[in-house]
């Protein structure tokens, strides 16, 4: 089953870079904290100073470092988009869920200055759902199972493409729907309907990227048919 992932492209505006003497970056700083959802791209972009001659960034996932070098930072290559980790605009993804500190580095070589600055990004899961579907036979009552990952409670859209159906507040970690197929039109042919959630929150995050579709198939009643006997003719089996 294709899980539900939510894409984002999102822009961290507004980044103010402090002016900060190289043996001085763990001094006690404001440091901005970002928190975003896993399978998110991040755009890191400094807008505060653009004049400067080179621009690095570095991410970390241990906060005990000296962020002042570049030692025991992620490799770059796996996190920032086409491995490119230099220039006054980046984009960061694929991180898994935790807590993350992004560094970036401004050199001024008029002034002579290394510019610091240092972000708490914390990267947190998405819900997730699989819907399974069923088979039956027409008149029957049958079920579409949603099955949850993670904590809820969860609200979710699940859709068949004509009609959406909204429910709130689903607290156990299976929900079920019921299908009665006796109010869908009567059918000599096997009936295919296919339904998909195209909206899951867990009341922290949410995502609206369509899960896999789930098939509930409805058979037709076998047709009533007069039944023979055909008695043995005259003189058979003796």
């Amino acid at each position: 089953m294709k899980k539900l992932i939510y894409h984002i492209m999102r822009r961290i505006p507004g980044i103010l870079l402090v002016l900060l003497a190289v043996a001085s970056a763990r001094a006690q700083k404001p440091v901005q904290h970002i928190v975003v959802s896993r399978h998110d791209t991040i755009e890191f972009s400094v807008v505060d100073w653009e004049n400067g001659d080179r621009y690095t960034w570095d991410i970390y996932d241990d906060p005990g470092v000296n962020f002042a070098l570049e030692n025991d930072r992620l490799d770059p290559a796996l996190y920032f988009v086409d491995g490119m980790y230099e220039g006054s605009t980046v984009y960061v993804t694929n991180l898994p869920p935790g807590q993350y500190y992004v560094r970036v580095m401004v050199w001024d070589e008029v002034n002579c200055t290394n510019n610091l600055l240092l972000y708490s990004l914390e990267i947190e899961d998405v819900p997730e759902a699989d819907i399974y579907g069923a088979e039956a036979c027409f008149g029957d009552i049958t079920y579409l199972r949603i099955v949850f990952t993670g904590v809820g409670p969860w609200d979710i859209i699940y859709t068949d493409g004509m009609e959406d159906h909204h429910v709130n507040g689903i607290s156990e970690q299976e929900y079920y729907h019921e299908i009665p197929t006796n109010t869908m039109e009567p059918n000599d042919e096997v009936i295919i309907k296919e339904y998909w959630i195209n909206y899951i929150n867990d009341v922290k995050i949410e995502s609206s990227e369509p899960t896999d579709t789930a098939r509930i198939i409805i058979y037709p009643i076998p047709t009533n048919s007069e039944i023979y006997i055909k008695e043995d003719e005259e003189g058979d089996g003796e």
